[in-house]
């Protein structure tokens, strides 16, 4: 597997480790998803992955919490796995053009 497909596979299996500790099991099912893909080495997982992103109700609208409460360590750590996993799949996407 390429270097750049293995980081993207890793980013997005610690993002779905984080939504799958905090209840979020859509999430984590969905970017699961697009991780299986990605292990295969199929392009699709790209379009799969970003496509999670943008719009009302995407995976950028999501606040994690706790009894009504945002979670500030965990969304932290949100932001930064979501950011790196998207701009890692951006990159690649653009790279196979």
């Amino acid at each position: 597997m390429a270097p750049d497909v293995q980081a993207l596979l890793e980013a997005m299996r610690k993002l779905e480790s984080l939504l799958e500790q905090n209840g979020e099991d859509f999430w984590s099912g969905r970017v699961s998803q697009a991780a299986d893909t990605a292990a295969r080495s199929d392009a699709y997982s790209l379009t799969r992955f970003l496509d999670l992103f943008g719009g009302m109700g995407s995976l950028d609208d999501l606040v994690l919490h706790k009894s009504g409460q945002p979670l500030e360590t965990e969304n932290k750590r949100l932001d930064t796995l979501r950011s790196n996993a998207w701009n890692l799949a951006d990159r690649l996407k653009r790279e196979i053009g």
